[in-house]
């Protein structure tokens, strides 16, 4: 423990534990930059950024600029169309397109659809005396398809999912009324229940959802609750009925338009959900004065209690939305833009002239959509936009 400075001949008790100190601490330093030095070694380099994954093959004949006449894009990546003929599919947003038509004789152009996602599809045919129909439905993308027939021709699908799903069917219309029934299916559209009919020579018609008023479509956000939009020719009155029992029984749903615009009359296809509490309405006004007209959304936040509007703007059709916030809608030269459920509107102005020849178009991101325009000998062609709208590439001629 002591130790005779070999200089000065003393003890120096007190100077040794700190020199002691002193070499500990310097052979510890010297062990953590080897130790650092023999870790980094080991560190591999840094890997650039991953690049954008290719599309999955599709295992179908390819179509070469299939002439549309519905498209619809599940995301910035996988969506389906229809032609007078066909069926196609493409999962790298329109530059490509896959023959996905099942084995049906029939003319497909506007034949009622509904995509579920990228594997699973519905597509009604009528039959040649329009009252009944084939439903058929694939669930590989289109590589396949089964059949199934259904006691309606005609009607607005929609899946909960891939087994739950409802059709209200069109019965017929004329003088301002509607015939209409609701079927349900529990198998993926292999069988179908009916549980609603307002047409008045059936034994078992229900005056809920009255004859009166044309019906353009409907949604049901789960298995009970439902809307039904549509029209009738009275001012200031939107046509909306929702049910809470599965399509059984109807009720109207008030809603009032903004002041100064009590003289319009209107028209809707029923609600849109993202969520089970968060959708929007679109509805569409006529005016006996300028700007004939326009379009107003309403929107919820407590799943189809309360509605409330939004900004007016002139003319707005068609109208399409890809999230509870953000939308466009068509003014007749420019683009609107909300990024707040239409609660607000911003214009926006194409590089292209969409004026005379604009069909439909669908946006799947803020960035990403497709338009479809048709020309004067009514040939369609799809463009497409990465930039929100601004500028748009002819993708199909």
């Amino acid at each position: 423990i002591f130790a005779r400075h070999p200089v000065k001949g003393r003890l120096w008790f007190k100077e040794f534990p700190v020199r002691v100190a002193r070499i500990t601490i310097t052979i510890i330093i010297l062990a953590l930059l080897i130790t650092s030095c023999t870790i980094g070694e080991n560190i591999p380099p840094t890997l650039p950024p991953p690049t954008a994954t290719q599309p999955a093959l599709i295992h179908l004949p390819l179509v070469d600029s299939p002439q549309l006449t519905q498209f619809y894009f599940l995301n910035e990546n996988d969506g389906w169309g229809e032609t007078e003929s066909q069926i196609v599919r493409t999962n790298d947003g329109g530059v490509t397109w896959h023959n996905a038509t099942p084995p049906a004789q029939a003319s497909f152009g506007y034949a009622q659809f509904l995509f579920l996602d990228a594997q699973a599809a519905w597509i009604l045919i009528p039959s040649a005396d329009y009252t009944s129909g084939m439903l058929y439905r694939t669930t590989d993308d289109g590589s396949t398809w089964t059949s199934s027939a259904v006691p309606f021709a005609y009607g607005s699908l929609q899946f909960l999912d891939f087994s739950h799903g409802f059709v209200l069917a069109s019965l017929g219309a004329g003088a301002g009324s509607q015939a209409v029934a609701l079927y349900q299916t529990s198998d993926a559209g292999a069988n179908w229940t009916r549980v609603f009919i307002n047409d008045p020579n059936d034994p078992g018609a229900n005056d809920s959802l009255p004859l009166g008023g044309q019906k353009y479509d409907f949604t049901f956000l789960d298995a009970s609750r439902g809307w039904i939009g549509g029209s009738v020719p009275v001012d200031n009155y939107i046509y909306l009925y929702q049910t809470r029992d599965g399509g059984a029984t109807w009720g109207e749903t008030n809603l009032t338009l903004p002041a100064g615009y009590e003289s319009a009359q209107t028209g809707n296809s029923g609600p849109q959900f993202f969520s089970a509490t968060e959708g929007i309405l679109i509805v569409n006004l006529v005016m006996p004065s300028d700007p004939g007209l326009a379009t107003i959304v309403y929107r919820t936040t407590d799943g189809g209690e309360t509605w409330t509007p939004g900004q007016v703007i002139p003319f707005g059709r068609p109208a399409d939305f890809y999230s509870a916030s953000d939308g466009a809608a068509w003014g007749g030269g420019p683009f609107y833009v909300t990024r707040d459920a239409g609660q607000t509107w911003g214009a926006l102005t194409p590089d292209q002239d969409f004026t005379a020849s604009l069909g439909s178009f669908q946006f799947a991101s803020p960035l990403v959509g497709w338009a479809l325009t048709t020309n004067e000998a009514s040939d369609p062609s799809l463009y497409k936009t990465t930039d929100g709208g601004a500028t748009w590439t002819l993708i199909i001629p």
